[in-house]
């Protein structure tokens, strides 16, 4: 089964390297299929890059931070844990309840605030594809396309028809960083 694998996989591999190899470049400006690989447009262009950095510095920061809240609600639970040597069964209970439902609450507020940082870093790069948009008509109408297909749902094509480090020049060229596009 392996081979009849392999055998079918070359009879249409083959043709295709052929093609590609005997294609100009003008021929190939001629596709009604085009492909590109979106994550490369977000991680690869000024703009997603800047988006990733920014991202990477938040969480970053936030991570500095909930380890010294983690550390400061350890020492206090160790105070806890030193009071209740000298203190009656009840008043031990009512800190330690008090401290769990802060210590719980202060928990739940940091794993919203890491949530909030992945739906901006998201927005952020949703708006670049959005902003991207005109660009990659600009693209496809060069290449007399009707349509440009990410490459993750696309089993075999032919590089020629990657247009990807053309968006990415692209878009650098017209949106940068995307900080002039920001409110």
């Amino acid at each position: 089964m392996r081979l009849f694998y392999i055998l079918l996989w070359l009879s249409i591999s083959t043709p295709l390297i052929t093609i590609a190899q005997e294609t100009s470049l003008d021929e190939a400006r001629v596709s009604s299929v085009l492909t590109i690989d979106i994550s490369r447009i977000a991680r690869e262009t000024q703009y997603g890059r800047r988006v990733f950095n920014e991202f990477e510095n938040a969480q970053n920061e936030l991570i500095e931070n909930n380890t010294i809240i983690q550390n400061n609600l350890e020492a206090e639970e160790q105070s806890l844990v030193e009071l209740r040597k000298t203190l009656a069964a009840d008043e031990f209970m009512k800190l330690a309840v008090d401290f769990d439902e802060r210590a719980n609450s202060i928990r739940k507020e940091r794993a919203e605030l890491e949530n909030k940082l992945f739906e901006k870093r998201d927005e952020n790069i949703s708006e670049l594809l959005k902003l991207s948009v005109p660009f990659l008509q600009e693209i496809m109408l060069s290449y007399k396309a009707t349509v440009i297909v990410d490459r993750r749902n696309v089993v075999l094509s032919n590089p020629m028809v990657d247009i990807t480090e053309q968006a990415i020049d692209l878009i650098n060229d017209n949106l940068g960083d995307g900080t002039e596009n920001s409110d």
